[in-house]
């Protein structure tokens, strides 16, 4: 639970958590000293029923325990859309409102019109639609959902970069077109329109432009959805990101996982938040460069650029969020504890506005 908590410094307002707690995965919302606002228990089978048919017949869970959220949302009627192999929204009782039987994945973000984006997958098998990578391989998606539930829009990624200028980025990582090696091409990760109030900070950019981040290329760039056209790209010097955001100074920040195939990012020195400037490119570090910052998590991980200039950030693998100063000064600590020597991983974490909820 809450191990930490500086009495006016820490950011006010409530922290929602997706993880494995009290016996089953759940949604919960926290306030600062621990205390528990709301929590829904999601549960894969009970939304579903047998009506997964839309996930290929390996991926379709056998039990509640073989998955939990990936991406949450919560929205100020305090209902939740929830990435749980598809798209589902629950009323903040924890009843299905909705539920949108399409494959998606990773994070979920509510654009300035009030639709939701996130990731969303399609698979290629016999014939490919790239030449001259060879099926079977999927096609991660950009998806654009009402608040409703209804599919608006679906752009593949692939179709954006299928070209010379972008095959050497798509296959540097000793990749091939062979399809053992080629089923995950771009690992999209997450998808963000800029939000309207930013776009005098971002002169180069306009309403409904995407922050797109992929994975397996180390690449972050901004889309233009109307066109498909590719605004602006810059690969590293992160490795292997997660959660770029858009910041209200005219800057990018990127949870910087700097996988490196250790345990604990001995290799690498760990996880890094890094803020880029997209119209210079220059890049500073905001956490985890300096002695005494040491975090680390190989896969998924988020991060928070709160009102008082506090980062919240989730270190997924460590089961662990806190959130640090300016100067560095770990204010609020969440461990996820199993056990004495066992922690369970926090997929998700975000903090809202003391006025946020209705």
């Amino acid at each position: 639970g809450v191990t930490r908590n500086v009495s006016g410094l820490v950011s006010p307002g409530p922290t929602l958590l997706s993880s494995f707690i009290d016996g089953e995965f759940r949604i919960r919302l926290l306030d600062a000293d621990g205390t528990v606002i709301n929590d829904w228990p999601i549960l894969y089978h009970d939304v579903w029923g047998g009506e997964d048919t839309f996930l290929p017949e390996n991926e379709r869970p056998t039990t509640n325990w073989h998955v939990q959220s990936a991406g949450i949302t919560a929205l100020p009627d305090g209902s939740l859309v929830v990435v749980l192999k598809g798209l589902v929204r629950f009323d903040r009782c924890g009843n299905v409102m909705w539920k949108l039987p399409h494959k998606v994945h990773h994070s979920i973000s509510v654009s300035p019109s009030g639709t939701l984006w996130t990731s969303g997958t399609r698979y290629v098998e016999g014939k490919s639609l790239h030449r001259p990578l060879r099926a079977p391989y999927k096609l991660d998606t950009l998806v654009n959902v009402s608040l409703e539930g209804e599919l608006l829009q679906e752009i593949v990624v692939l179709d954006l970069l299928w070209n010379d200028q972008w095959l050497a980025e798509l296959f540097a990582n000793n990749r091939s077109f062979h399809p053992n090696q080629a089923r995950d091409i771009v690992h999209l990760n997450d998808v963000e329109e800029i939000p309207t109030e930013f776009l005098e900070k971002f002169p180069q950019f306009s309403a409904g432009d995407l922050l797109v981040s992929l994975r397996q290329s180390n690449l972050v760039l901004v889309v233009e959805p109307s066109t498909g056209r590719i605004k602006w790209h810059k690969t590293g010097p992160w490795i292997q990101q997660h959660d770029p955001d858009w910041q209200p100074d005219g800057t990018i920040s990127v949870f910087d996982n700097r996988f490196d195939k250790s345990a604990y990012g001995s290799t690498l020195g760990g996880s890094n938040i890094i803020s880029i400037d997209p119209k210079t490119d220059d890049v500073s570090y905001l956490y985890g460069k300096d002695e005494g910052q040491h975090f680390y998590t190989k896969q998924q991980g988020n991060h928070q650029i709160l009102p008082n200039g506090n980062i919240l950030v989730n270190e997924t693998d460590a089961g662990r969020v806190f959130e640090v100063t300016p100067s560095g000064e770990i204010v609020w600590e969440f461990i996820n504890r199993y056990s004495d020597e066992e922690v369970i991983q926090i997929r998700d974490a975000t903090r809202y506005s003391p006025g946020y909820f209705q």
